[in-house]
């Protein structure tokens, strides 16, 4: 991405790879040269984890994002709370009200806007035919919405519908979704409880793909704008709803690839007042407290294709290692040799737990004490004992390696002359997409010294080049740099965080905590860092209110459902009623 998509955290500083210290250096200098990288970084590095268990270019710490150390010690705190701001109308739904939303969005569900990663153009191939469907569904369900907005066609699939507002000087309101959904195989058909484009309505869940990511805000912010309508409401500022089309497609290139340069020309960079798509919601028992954990950052990606090329031949007559022996070393080495786990003010995730610490009543003492004594720019020990708890817990520390897909070989009797792995980085916030890539080419390399092989890691060598005898390291689409962190102060943090306090307050109504939080994955917001630093990932339903994303059974409470609604339905009028700073 170019540097104009943010100036809120510098980007990764670029270096070359740097010799490995002797293994027999004295652990006291190691210390010694921790401590002085440390003062003259003012940030975290990698070189604060484990140095004499970390490869070479990891050792000196000079691959890692740098920030500034008072921004450091602002992020490790938990952020003011405002107070509630309440919306000028309450929606209280009616049973009719809520037949209807429910109906709706059982509908939804089941017209089946399946995207595939190698799907054509929209008007060519016919596996985009539901979504013209779905969009004929919109006009029909949402008339006076309809009515009222601009709608417009972005690649002919990504819908922006504009809600002009009467004053013209104000930032838009955005408001995100999209109305695609991973395919369902039918292959897994028999495993589905109900069938999954049926959004059958068991009373308590709908079930179905899209279920719960992410036709319910779709259908919720259709629904909320629609009531505000029906009751009189004008905007005086314009109001946005943009849904793109392939959301689970690597970097959003006919969807959201599409809608945010449009309207990044339309608005200007920072034309935007905040943007609120998909994500987290409220959790009632975050370490015993009630909380709102809006994502307000995200991990940054990076999928590369690695080649192993050898001579092939006769099965009969085989090499020590063939193509496919070589690539299983290649993701050992990788699955061996995992990123350091490492927590720091980067990573809100640590503001969450320090917002924990300070209002949660079951927060662990042993996390507490860790949150005291370690920082103020890295927590090693915390991030350690986080790491042991869960899978989840220990994604959230650290950069992941995931291989997926392997390719090798076409037929019993033949020697493989080209073997293909592909794999996902999630990168953690203090690193970078370059950190990642050195990491994988010095792991890369010295199974290639090993082999006899020619090794080209990220460096456009030809394959010709290369005498049929390598290990090629490419990088897949486009790569993304951790998220630009959502600020924690201002106008715009107090009208986001007072609403979700006065919307959804915490229980027997007590006050709900609002902290920053992220996620292991990524959403379309990666698109919109030109457009504003006010980004918020936030559905509003409760933590466990969906289930079986992705996979089979999918589904979500229509209890959540009703919830979203209600929280757009607030949040575009105090949005559309706030005065604070542009």
């Amino acid at each position: 991405m170019s540097e104009k998509r943010s100036s809120s955290l510098p980007f990764p500083t670029q270096s070359s790879i740097h010799r490995p210290r002797k293994s027999w250096q004295p652990k006291a200098l190691l210390g010694l040269l921790f401590i002085l990288a440390t003062a003259l970084n003012f940030g975290p590095s990698l070189s604060d984890y484990l140095p004499n268990r970390l490869p070479p270019h990891l050792r000196n710490g000079q691959n890692d994002r740098k920030f500034d150390l008072e921004l450091l010690k602002h992020w490790a705190k938990c952020p003011d709370q405002p107070k509630a701001i309440y919306p000028n109308m309450t929606w209280e739904l009616t049973e009719a009200d809520k037949k209807k939303a429910v109906d709706l969005y059982s509908q939804a569900v089941q017209i089946p806007t399946e995207s595939f990663d190698d799907n054509g153009e929209p008007n060519e191939d016919p596996r985009w035919g539901p979504f013209f469907d779905f969009q004929e569904w919109l006009k029909k369900s949402f008339p006076l919405a309809n009515e009222k907005a601009t709608v417009e066609y972005i690649n002919t699939l990504g819908i922006v519908a504009t809600f002009k507002g009467s004053d013209p000087s104000l930032k838009p309101l955005l408001l995100m979704s999209h109305y695609d959904v991973v395919p369902a195989p039918s292959s897994t058909f028999d495993r589905w409880t109900h069938p999954p484009f049926s959004g059958y309505n068991d009373g308590t869940y709908i079930w179905g793909r899209g279920a719960g990511d992410d036709k319910p805000l779709l259908v919720a912010q259709w629904q909320a704008i629609t009531h505000l309508l029906e009751s009189g409401f004008e905007p005086r500022r314009t109001i946005i709803f943009s849904h793109g089309n392939d959301e689970e497609e690597v970097f959003a290139r006919r969807g959201q690839g599409q809608i945010a340069p449009f309207l990044e020309k339309r608005y200007g960079k920072d034309g935007l007042l905040m943007v609120i798509d998909e994500g987290s919601g409220t959790d009632d028992d975050f370490f015993g407290g009630a909380f709102a954990i809006p994502a307000m950052g995200e991990k940054g990606y990076l999928d590369i294709v690695i080649s192993v090329g050898t001579a092939g031949g006769h099965s009969s007559v085989p090499p020590e290692h063939s193509g496919i022996g070589i690539m299983s070393q290649v993701v050992s080495a990788l699955e061996d040799n995992p990123f350091p786990i490492k927590l720091t003010p980067a990573s809100p995730y640590l503001t969450a737990l320090q917002c924990a610490s300070e209002y949660s009543p079951n927060f662990p003492k042993s996390y507490a004490s860790l949150l005291s004594h370690e920082g103020p720019t890295s927590y090693p020990k915390l991030a350690k004992l986080l790491a042991s708890t869960s899978p989840f817990q220990k994604a959230m520390v650290h950069t992941t390696t995931a291989v997926d897909v392997v390719n090798g070989g076409v037929k019993v009797n033949a020697l493989p002359e080209l073997v293909t792995a592909q794999v996902n980085f999630r990168i953690d916030f203090s690193e970078s997409v370059n950190s990642t890539q050195e990491h994988v080419k010095y792991l890369a390399g010295k199974i290639a010294k090993k082999n006899g092989l020619k090794l080209s890691a990220f460096d456009g060598a030809d394959v010709g080049d290369l005498n049929g005898k390598y290990i090629k390291v490419e990088t897949m689409g486009l790569p993304l740099e951790p998220a630009p962190r959502t600020p924690t102060e201002g106008g715009v943090w107090d009208l986001f965080a007072g609403t979700v306090k006065a919307v959804v307050p915490g229980p027997d109504g007590s006050e709900r905590i609002v902290t920053p939080y992220t996620s292991t994955g990524n959403t379309d917001c990666k698109m919109y860092y030109n457009l504003t630093k006010n980004v918020y990932r936030f559905m509003a339903s409760p933590v466990g209110s969906g289930s079986g994303a992705h996979t089979v059974d999918e589904k979500a409470t229509i209890a959540g459902f009703l919830q979203i609604m209600k929280w757009i339905h607030a949040i575009v009028q105090n949005a559309d009623a706030y005065t604070g700073e542009e």
